[in-house]
């Protein structure tokens, strides 16, 4: 089993990184909506409050053992994935385009004949 401890921790700060920044913008939309005026501080207390909050989360999901061997197994899954080379992902995006033009052009002249019947038949 490869060691996927750093990529468990990384993905949980990313989770606090993201809580930070959610929070820093409902405590600034919160400050302005009743008035309170922010300090010219390099470090606002939006930011503050923001960063606290997520420090909170990166530390409960470092702690939270349900968590830790969930994102364990999930990254340990994604070791299995066998994913195509750059020849078969190169056909595979060529098929999907002609196919997805083909389709384009069906519909084209579905609602070109369509109209023609609707004004045919309305006006």
């Amino acid at each position: 089993m490869p060691n996927l401890k750093k990529w468990v921790n990384l993905s949980f700060l990313f989770c606090g990184f993201i809580v930070w920044t959610f929070f820093r913008e409902i405590f600034d939309a919160v400050f302005s909506a009743i008035g309170f005026i922010q300090p010219d501080w390099p470090v606002s207390p939006s930011d503050v409050a923001g960063i606290l909050i997520g420090l909170i989360v990166f530390v409960g999901l470092l702690k939270w053992p349900k968590a830790n061997d969930y994102l364990n197994s999930v990254l340990l899954e994604m070791t299995k994935v066998i994913w195509s080379d750059r020849k078969e992902t190169v056909i595979s995006t060529g098929v999907v385009s002609v196919m997805v033009g083909i389709a384009t052009i069906c519909i084209l002249l579905f609602d070109t004949v369509w109209s023609w019947v609707a004004k045919a038949l309305l006006y």
